[in-house]
């Protein structure tokens, strides 16, 4: 396992901050490798979205 780049590091820790900030718990994933680091990147992306669907649909925005 190599350490990630520094840059990388801050764009996860301001995720994370981020989403407490908004008070949606989470669960911190350790990426060994790109290939996992980018599949992780993707579900979280994808979980993003659905939750913002779900606002969305809640404030009776088109979804």
């Amino acid at each position: 396992m190599n350490k990630a780049a520094p840059a990388d590091l801050r764009k996860c820790l301001e995720a994370a901050n981020m989403l407490a900030s908004f008070g949606i718990r989470f669960v911190p994933m350790p990426a060994a490798t790109d290939a996992e680091y980018a599949m992780l990147s993707a579900m979280f992306m994808d979980k993003l979205e659905s939750l913002a669907l779900e606002v969305e649909k809640s404030e009776g925005g088109e979804a």
